[in-house]
């Protein structure tokens, strides 16, 4: 197949999308496809038959970024009509979407939970109001309207959100969650418990919360600190994976040192299973790739139903709870102290690869059709 993938980045290490199309792209490649990018930069691939087509789009503000991107691609995909689009956002001419990040509404209206309730209406208006929501907002309703592609969602919560807010039919969407690599996280890296505690200061015997997130406010931090706050004086640590920043520290203040600042770390997969509970109380995500990380390495999970991965959550592997809910938080917690629990990974998980070569059917599937 001639397969085009369109992302303003094609960068690894900038986002989720970013590495997703990063990983799919050499997938692909790898097969034998002819494989394009368009994109505004990138890196490097690590095959050389990778072609990038560089795009010249306005830069800022971020609004007339997506859109000049989008523009700019189904120029170039107007061009092509012997390939198959995919595209994870910010376009307007596709075969295959796969909204990386999920449905712009359904975060939209989950997202602007994390404020107190009397600023809400203040927020969502404001928001209402940035050139940014209303692009998303046309681009998602050309997309689910006007160019009505397959759909590729990673998640339950996801495909229920497309169908709710766009009434998309059901046999025009393909459900095929996240994948990762079972190579790197496995409950083998548990070898790694001693090393990891000795590097920020644990005592073996203590119980350890972790928390791993780029933008910790959307993921939740705030609620954590606080149900951390309401367990009183039971004993137990916090490890902060990802940026922090002097109100973050503030607001642990009254935590004192049960509170771990790591920062960003390059080797995650060891510190999975040297925690004894992941927590990602966060107020949107289409499938986090930490929870599979996390539930793969043996380390039961708290999250949120506004987290698409918490269909995977069952049993002995943790609790899923309402987004915002520091009471229910804190009893969850408080419940994982009192009586720890060490899931042995998760076979329900699929490897990226397995996922990849899905993606590859929904292609092969949507190449015929185009072709007939």
């Amino acid at each position: 197949m001639n397969i085009s993938i369109a992302i303003e980045k094609f960068d690894p290490h900038v986002g989720g999308a970013e590495r997703y199309c990063w990983d799919l792209a050499h997938f692909l490649a790898q097969r034998g496809h002819n494989v394009e990018i368009v994109c505004m930069r990138a890196k490097d691939p690590k095959i050389q038959s990778i072609r990038i087509v560089p795009i010249r789009a306005l830069n800022f503000p971020q609004g007339f970024r997506h859109l000049s991107f989008a523009v700019c691609h189904a120029i170039r995909a107007r061009n092509l009509p012997g390939s198959i689009h995919f595209g994870v956002g910010n376009t307007f001419l596709i075969d295959i979407y796969q909204p990386h990040g999920g449905v712009h509404r359904a975060w939209f209206s989950r997202e602007t939970q994390r404020y107190r309730k009397h600023l809400r209406p203040i927020m969502r208006f404001q928001k209402r109001l940035s050139l940014k929501d209303v692009v998303q907002r046309i681009m998602e309703w050309w997309i689910f309207k006007i160019t009505r592609p397959r759909v590729i969602a990673i998640s339950d919560m996801v495909a229920d959100d497309i169908r709710n807010f766009f009434h998309y039919p059901q046999e025009m969407i393909d459900l095929i969650p996240n994948g990762i690599d079972l190579d790197k996280f496995y409950p083998g890296n548990i070898v790694f418990r001693d090393e990891i505690r000795q590097r920020y200061g644990i005592e073996p015997d203590e119980f350890v919360f972790l928390f791993v997130a780029q933008n910790p406010r959307l993921k939740g931090y705030g609620t954590l600190i606080d149900a951390c706050i309401e367990l009183g004086d039971i004993p137990f640590k916090i490890l902060i994976v990802g940026p922090s920043n002097e109100p973050m520290r503030r607001k642990a203040d009254p935590l004192g040192d049960r509170v771990i600042f790591a920062g960003n770390i390059s080797d995650i997969q060891k510190v999975y299973p040297s925690c004894d509970c992941l927590v990602h109380p966060t107020y949107y995500d289409a499938c986090s790739l930490v929870v599979l990380e996390s539930l793969a390495s043996g380390t039961p999970v708290i999250t949120t139903r506004s987290n698409g991965a918490s269909m995977f959550v069952k049993g002995d592997m943790g609790h899923v709870l309402p987004a915002g809910d520091v009471h229910a938080l804190s009893s969850a917690m408080r419940n994982m102290i009192s009586s720890p629990k060490r899931i042995i990974g998760s076979d329900i998980l699929k490897s990226h690869l397995k996922v990849f070569a899905d993606v590859e059917e929904v292609m092969l599937r949507t190449d015929k059709i185009k072709k007939s």
